[in-house]
């Protein structure tokens, strides 16, 4: 189940944008009252402006120059006086520059910006480096996260006093209630990053963490158009200073101005085609190092993504005594919503953001960077009180709104579900229920088996924990039960020690390295939901197991882990899983031995929960490598007379990124020699459902292949609708197109010494690869994934254990 299904669902937000002294206003034409948009607006004297929006509203910091100057192609220059008082926002006319030109048609600038343009490339190089020259700085970023609400909404009334809990806004009939506040101050020193003060604070403290790396880290980025792309929402914006930029951007020069015998070129850009997912907007450059001085980004309506109402990137950049520019600001706003809101405001415009409705989600990110030295041996609590960085002082009031909301019962509801969803747990106070995907599984032997899954939850110990199971079978009316100890001996999460003890049938086909790469797998073999209650059979294999294991992990700062797990196993034969050697059937056997795994997360970040790291799949691979070595005891037989067992098992899972595209990539392979028994051979299997498995094969039976050398692959692309978002009326339905492939190489050599006999329903007879394919489109009604998996070849139809094609569906959400 995708977490961020739940996410979307029942998180809600609006960001607050930074209250510093500013100058606001609009301009528009004294003729038509029409706004005017790229207006360039500065102080006489300085080098500090901005420019007007799509809608001719704009806002700058207010500074000790008076005189505010506007200018715009075709419109007559235009100062103001800004004085003490003035009331704010003020409305500014421009007046028409009319030439009589005849039949002339005037077009923009195009061979003129061109020219500029490829002198911007020529010098990004050079004005990157120079940022990144800057190695002595200090950052202050706040994060807010904010939902509007219906304040004649029930359970918003049953809050209490509103003014308690929720902030004001123009909209009589909405408020804004705090969902996530996130404030932190660092120091950058040659590279390094050191967080000297940090608060944070969210109504949903079991989502805290999914919230700021789901969905605000997710949206809210680091804007560097130097870079070819900037990541959002999990796929790639071009940036306008791509070297390709051109061939997806119509670019314009709109106006240039001299400030302080310096010129300023203004550029405005907008996507060829209205419907990709690219950005518009306007930047300003300096002549003579082309370095970008102030650039406004907006994403367009009608591109193809789910559930942005708005996005408003704003970046400016400072002059440095040595003539180079650096960060200034970074302010990103976006208006998040299950549906688009209906309003008659510009495609492009920042207006979007504003223009809000019920249950919209808001989130902001303020990014302010300073070189100064006066804020040396200032505490980093009190940053935000100083010159160099504007605050929000609402800020303060907004933490204990939060601190009430997330005491109502509602909200409680709210975060138990969202663990649950998470993590798999299911919050009672000092119990956690779970995993619940334990609960309910089918097979042949139990029939429909209940269980029982708990543990004790932090609020009983914080760094312990004592949980077990007790599982009942329909069928069989037999119990099975196992149980669990985790224990931090540290407040940070260096080492963790865990023992499972457990007495159940189990998968012969289970893979014992799925839980590296895969958090809480499940373990009773259906993919997911759709899976269990779709799936044509029952599961025959499996085997009766009683289980020892000893956990000691340890986990460095930089996200890599080290896990050793001493185990020892009791193995039981069922009616469709036994053990003969020789035509001699053996009842049950012992194998014990030690795994180790090495996961190398090369600082990906990730999300803890209790004793637990997350790593969602990102553009940072995860590499596993893991080493088994044991040894099998028949009944009877002693240890000096048993052979020993040796697997080598390596993975690795991420992302790539390409524009709009993804493509999401799983590779794993191995190697098994000596003396083992067959259920420690790779074993390809699929689910037999119509429920699509991300980690499994979609096609393959309960019982397919079981090779000791061996390499599996599972791709999936998503097109983000590169293709569909060019076809009229099928665009509107926002799909994305999608390939998916899943391929298995393998064989059975003479390295592995078989302790049993294998049994038939395994198929050894072609070592040809594997492989399926799939065709299919998501995000139907932003939920749904429908694709047509097939055999990629002929070589494995008609044999027994894989259909050659069929309709799978999955349930997942995403930007």
């Amino acid at each position: 189940m995708n977490c961020k299904i739940f996410v979307l669902f029942f998180i809600t937000f609006y960001a607050l944008s930074v209250n510093a002294q500013e100058v606001t206003g609009n301009v528009y034409d004294e003729k038509t009252n029409e706004p005017i948009p790229f207006v360039n607006i500065w102080f006489k004297g300085t080098n500090q402006g901005t420019i007007s929006d799509m809608n001719g509203d704009f806002k700058l910091p207010l500074v000790k120059k008076d005189t505010l100057c506007f200018s715009s192609v075709g419109y007559f220059q235009k100062e103001i006086k800004i004085e003490n008082g003035t009331k704010m926002p003020i409305s500014v006319s421009l007046i028409e520059n009319v030439k009589e030109l005849g039949e002339v048609q005037v077009k923009p600038e195009i061979s003129r910006a061109k020219e500029l343009f490829e002198q911007i490339l020529n010098h990004k190089n050079e004005n990157k480096e120079n940022i990144k020259r800057v190695n002595e700085y200090k950052i202050l970023e706040t994060k807010t996260v904010y939902v509007a609400v219906d304040t004649f909404s029930k359970i918003i009334r049953s809050l209490g006093n509103l003014d308690d809990v929720t902030i004001e806004s123009d909209n009589q009939k909405l408020r804004f209630s705090p969902v996530y506040l996130s404030e932190q101050a660092r120091i950058i020193s040659n590279d390094s990053v050191n967080v000297v003060y940090s608060k944070k604070d969210g109504i949903f403290p079991r989502l805290n963490q999914t919230i700021e790396s789901m969905i605000v880290d997710k949206v809210v980025v680091d804007l560097d158009f130097y870079k070819d792309q900037i990541y959002i929402m999990d796929r790639g914006f071009i940036s306008p200073l791509n070297n390709s930029a051109l061939l997806h951007y119509n670019l314009y020069l709109d106006d240039s101005i001299m400030i302080d015998n310096n010129q300023y070129y203004h550029f405005s850009f907008a996507p060829k085609n209205k419907y990709d997912p690219f950005f518009t907007g306007h930047f300003t450059i300096e002549d003579g190092s082309f370095a970008l001085t102030a650039i406004d980004v907006y994403i367009n309506l009608k591109a193809n993504l789910n559930f942005v109402n708005g996005f408003k990137g704003q970046v400016s950049y400072k002059k440095l005594p040595d003539g180079n520019w650096f960060y200034n600001s970074q302010n990103i706003g976006v208006n998040l919503s299950l549906t688009s809101n209906k309003d008659s405001a510009s495609n492009y415009s920042s207006k979007r953001i504003d223009n809000i409705e019920k249950g919209n989600w808001l989130i902001n990110k303020y990014i302010q960077y300073s070189a100064s030295e006066g804020l040396n041996g200032i505490k980093a609590g009190e940053w935000k009180q100083r010159p160099e960085f504007a605050f929000d002082s609402s800020l303060a009031n907004a933490y204990s709104r939060v601190d009430k909301i997330k005491e109502h019962e509602v909200v409680k509801g709210i975060d138990k579900i969202g663990g649950m969803v998470l993590t798999s747990y299911f919050n009672n106070g000092i119990i956690d229920i779970g995993p619940v995907y334990d609960i309910y599984s089918t097979n042949t032997i139990e029939g429909e088996r209940i269980a029982f899954p708990i543990r004790t939850s932090e609020k009983m110990f914080r760094y312990f924990s004592i949980g077990g199971f007790v599982g009942y079978g329909t069928r069989n009316s037999e119990f099975k039960y196992g149980t669990n100890l985790v224990y931090q001996p540290q407040t940070m999460d260096k080492f963790i020690l865990r023992f499972n003890y457990s007495n159940d049938y189990n998968l012969v086909s289970q893979e014992k390295f799925l839980r590296f790469i895969k958090y809480n797998p499940n373990s009773k073999g259906t993919g997911n939901f759709i899976s269990l209650f779709t799936s044509r059979e029952e599961n025959p294999y499996l085997k009766e197991e009683e289980s020892f294991e000893i956990r000691i992990e340890y986990n460095a700062l930089n996200g890599n882990h080290l896990e050793v797990s001493p185990y020892l196993l009791s193995s039981t034969n069922t009616q469709a899983v036994r053990f003969i050697r020789n035509n001699t059937e053996y009842e049950h056997y012992k194998n014990y031995g030690v795994l180790m795994d090495l996961r190398f997360a090369f600082g990906q970040p990730y999300d803890k929960f209790y004793f637990d790291r997350i790593y969602y799949i990102g553009n940072i691979p995860v590499v596993h490598m893991s080493f088994d070595i044991g040894q099998t005891l028949l009944p009877g037989q002693k240890i000096k007379n048993a052979g020993l067992y040796a697997q080598f098992h390596g993975s690795v899972q991420g992302r790539l990124t390409r524009g709009q595209v993804f493509m999401n990539y799983m590779l794993n392979g191995g190697y098994l020699m000596g003396d083992a028994p067959y259920d420690l051979l790779d074993q390809p299997v699929g689910s037999m459902s119509l429920g699509y498995s991300k980690d499994r094969f979609n096609l393959l039976h309960f019982a397919s292949f079981a090779h000791n050398l061996y390499t599996n692959a599972h791709l999936y692309v998503n097109g983000g609708g590169v293709l569909l978002n060019r076809v009229p009326l099928v665009r509107k339905l926002k799909l994305y197109e999608i390939v998916s492939f899943k391929g298995h190489i393998g064989e059975l050599n003479n390295s592995y010494q078989p302790v049993f006999d294998l049994p038939s329903y395994y198929s050894n007879e072609s070592n040809k690869p594997y492989a399926e394919i799939g065709f299919g489109i998501t995000n139907i009604l932003k939920v749904l994934r429908i694709e047509y998996v097939r055999q990629l070849t002929n070589t494995y139809v008609g044999s027994g254990f894989a259909d050659k094609g069929g309709i799978r569906f999955r349930a997942e959400m995403s930007f």
